[in-house]
């Protein structure tokens, strides 16, 4: 498998391994994330660091690409490891919340982990062809659900954004 060659694979998988300790550690309190700065929680400013980024970067590497193609692999690379850190800061937020004794009523919250979770994965395997070497699941269709995801993460930023500031 060409994959297990590759430094960037494994730095990508490293990435959401971590992710994966940061949010347990996160749910059951191992680490302590839940001061205030300012007029949110330390993860919330995470989260919307994390948002940030997802939000600028995407279409900024679409255009990018279409305008510099020579540059697309380190493009991409940008796009990949910028997202999957977003991802993890995103993470922790959304582990910090649903440690919480009393959940939140918006459930926009968790719809938009699972889009920005759906995101990440759709990614991870058209980035690394896993589903797509023999023929498995042609590309074309992963790359529309990714777009097309992509186009549901802007939609319910949005709304979550609306709803926590009191606007829904």
């Amino acid at each position: 498998m060409k994959n297990l060659r590759n430094i960037e694979f494994w730095s990508a998988l490293t990435i959401i391994l971590v992710t994966i300790l940061l949010i347990i550690g996160t749910y059951f309190k191992w680490f302590f994330a839940n001061f205030i700065v300012g007029p949110f929680r330390f993860t919330h400013w995470l989260s919307i660091m994390g948002t940030f980024l997802i939000a600028v970067i995407t279409p900024m590497f679409y255009i990018l690409r279409r305008r510099y193609p020579k540059r697309n692999i380190s493009l991409t690379r940008i796009h990949v490891f910028s997202n999957l850190f977003a991802f993890t800061l995103i993470s922790i937020h959304f582990a910090q919340q649903m440690s919480r004794s009393v959940h939140p009523e918006d459930r926009t919250g968790l719809t938009l982990y699972i889009i920005v979770s759906i995101l990440i994965a759709s990614g991870f395997l058209h980035r690394f062809q896993i589903l797509e070497k023999g023929g498995v699941y042609p590309p074309h269709r992963n790359r529309f659900l990714h777009v097309s995801i992509t186009t549901a993460f802007y939609l319910i930023v949005i709304i979550h954004i609306l709803h926590n500031l009191g606007f829904l």
